[in-house]
């Protein structure tokens, strides 16, 4: 590779400013991009659903964006996804960047867009940025005259472009990769949810006689087989409840007790064997929330998670958004759970969706359940949990590979950057 000149990050931009917030938009409004439009990995900002706020004359003089500038994020960031990201402006229409973000002009006599862009993604990726933040309030703000301080190689623009070039080539290949694999684990997790449904409104025996259902979306089941209410296989469906002056997550120590929220559910039935915050035995002494029996399953009755379930191994509390069915002694809590996750969609077209989507606890007793003796619900909840497991030791498999590829990105990117690179690939 060709000699490269080492220089400070500052040197390398004609232009840096900070963005602005504006007013209300009007008729003269353009966009304002901020940090949540940015496309992390892609290098790039959405350009669809971006906010517009009207600026000054002044403003737009200053800081309007121009093809070929750069946007950083100053301020914003988390514990997994430091502030830092950057972003090449794309949009061909007026636009201004938000106060939590800084307008970058590349000094095109030094460094290329696409290159400096790679060169404080890696930055990024290998978390150098981390020691030019400071934090406040949970907010993570980026010192910039401290990270611009950072020095890097430079080489000729020639070398940059082919370096450019590589780089562009090679990441497409591993995001088209990447991009296969995670449409394979949609596909998997589909055809998971098909046999779910199946097993749960059909059986196992093709054999069996069947009969109509009377019920247009379900179709025929099993002759032998119940329709019941869910409210008849329950000896209640309640909701949970948030104990007076509860405020923050308790500490997971001894004398605590699972208190369970929406956010501790997946997207299907699953097993959750803690919840992310605890109640105190002092907490609930102190309060009227009530403990539900293992044999229970929680459903998230409002919200746009609404039909979330989930079993446990103990007795747990939960918050007022989950409604608790407390199972009767001849029903398979797993397989109810089952039978919920594949009628998800007909619980949110049961909800009230006026304004916020809710099932209530007597619309949730109300839904008719297919269902078999308990001999049958185990053998059936068996075979299910095979499949899942199966299920989830393929996706393992695959999102293994997914890390691995990105892995793979990272080091390619920083290799390139870095003058690592054997010449021949150029």
């Amino acid at each position: 590779m060709s000699l490269s000149k080492q220089y400070r990050l500052k040197h390398l931009f004609s232009k840096r400013i900070g963005g602005a917030w504006g007013i209300e938009p009007d008729e003269n409004a353009v966009v304002c991009l901020r940090a949540a439009d940015v496309l992390t990995d892609q290098f790039s900002h959405k350009i669809y659903d971006l906010t517009y706020r009207t600026f000054s004359d002044q403003e737009l003089i200053s800081r309007k964006l121009k093809v070929g500038d750069l946007i950083i994020e100053k301020s914003g960031g988390g514990e997994n996804q430091p502030v830092g990201r950057v972003a090449k402006f794309i949009l061909e229409e007026d636009a201004l960047c938000s106060n939590f973000l800084d307008l970058l002009r590349p000094n095109n006599d030094i460094v290329t867009t696409n290159y400096i862009c790679y060169i404080l993604y890696n930055l990024w990726k290998n978390r150098t940025v981390v020691r030019s933040i400071k934090q406040t309030t949970g907010i993570q703000n980026l010192d910039i005259e401290d990270y611009f301080d950072n020095k890097v190689k430079i080489p000729a623009i020639s070398q940059q472009n082919k370096i450019v070039d590589y780089l562009d080539n090679e990441v497409a290949k591993i995001d088209a990769l990447i991009e296969k694999k995670k449409q394979l684990i949609d596909i998997l997790e589909e055809k998971k949810k098909a046999v779910i449904k199946q097993v749960v409104t059909k059986g196992l025996d093709p054999n069996f006689s069947i009969k109509d259902s009377g019920i247009g979306w379900l179709g025929e089941i099993p002759k032998h087989w119940q329709l019941v209410k869910l409210k008849y296989l329950s000896n209640g469906i309640e909701t949970g409840g948030t104990p007076n002056g509860y405020d923050i997550p308790l500490s997971n120590g001894e004398n605590v007790h699972n208190w369970f929220t929406p956010g501790d559910l997946d997207e299907d039935y699953n097993k959750v064997y803690e919840s992310k915050r605890k109640l105190s035995y002092e907490v609930i002494e102190n309060s009227s929330v009530r403990m539900y029996d293992s044999n229970s399953v929680m459903f998230v009755g409002i919200g746009a998670t609404l039909g979330k379930v989930a079993v446990t191994d103990s007795k747990f509390y939960t918050n007022q958004q989950l409604n608790i069915i407390e199972l009767k002694d001849n029903v398979n809590k797993f397989f109810i759970a089952f039978s919920l996750s594949a009628l998800i969609n007909v619980s949110k077209m049961l909800a009230n969706s006026a304004t916020l989507p809710i099932l209530n606890q007597q619309k949730l007793g109300d839904i008719q359940i297919p269902i078999p003796k308990l001999e049958e619900q185990n053998l059936l909840v068996e075979h299910l949990e095979t499949i899942c497991d199966n299920h989830a030791n393929v996706v393992f498999k695959i999102s293994n590979s997914i890390e691995l590829l990105k892995e793979k990105r990272t080091a390619i990117i920083s290799a390139a950057v870095n003058g690592e690179l054997n010449a021949s690939l150029l």
